[in-house]
């Protein structure tokens, strides 16, 4: 056993609270104590989990959280790591360009936010592909965008489709059908107020916008948008 390790080496019993993740698997985990031989972080009812120090990507602090990856170590007893980059391939094989996937974010970049992938990839999700403040731990579908020269990449939350515009111009205007010809979500609005209205991106939505504006269909003022 670990020195200051929580709780029995053997699997979890029955009666035990089912652990947060499984090995193989990445998790938001809390770290509860720091000690000599890692961090302990908080999983299952009277059992910690145990992050060596040659795993942690950079030293961690008590009461902070982290995008941890699960792995037994030579003694089959599960560890964790945050060198996410050891466990999780970059290279996109065998994934494809728009297959939907399932996204955990790790950290923020100046680029955008490095996400786990099906807890089998890495991936990068560009800000200009993000419509409101993501934070480690959030989970949530999202697409293959891109797959670059060098085999890594780039994500997206949606896919930008003709047909999705052409949908999302007709709730437009059936919204302000509804509103008097008048709506205060405009160029300048929020990328949430977007979000929670239509669902998607400040970006699709200027798009759909500019659509509607070139057809003559609305005026756009700073403040709102009006139905001609």
């Amino acid at each position: 056993m670990w020195p200051g390790r929580t709780g029995p080496k053997e699997p979890v019993s029955e009666v035990d609270e089912k652990p947060i993740a499984s090995v193989g698997e990445c998790a938001l985990l809390r770290a509860v104590n720091v000690t000599k031989a890692g961090v302990f972080m908080e999983w299952a009812e009277g059992r910690d989990l145990l992050i060596p120090v040659s795993q942690q990507r950079a030293p961690m602090q008590k009461g902070q959280y982290y995008v941890v990856y699960l792995l037994l170590d030579p003694e089959r007893v599960t560890i964790g790591s945050t060198k996410l980059h050891r466990h999780l391939s970059e290279d996109a094989t065998p994934l494809k360009p728009r297959e939907k996937v399932d996204l955990m974010i790790v950290s923020e970049t100046n680029l955008g936010y490095k996400a786990v992938i099906n807890n089998t990839h890495l991936g990068m999700l560009f800000k200009n592909e993000v419509y409101r403040k993501l934070k480690p731990g959030d989970q949530m579908p999202g697409y293959i965008k891109a797959i670059r020269e060098d085999r890594k990449i780039n994500l997206c939350l949606e896919l930008h489709e003709r047909s999705a515009q052409e949908t999302l111009t007709e709730r437009v205007l059936e919204h302000l059908k509804e509103n008097d010809g008048v709506s205060s979500l405009t160029d300048y609005s929020p990328p949430e107020a977007i979000y929670r209205r239509y669902g998607v991106s400040k970006g699709n939505y200027k798009k759909a916008l500019g659509t509607l504006y070139k057809k003559r269909l609305i005026s756009v003022d700073k403040d709102k948008i009006t139905l001609l």
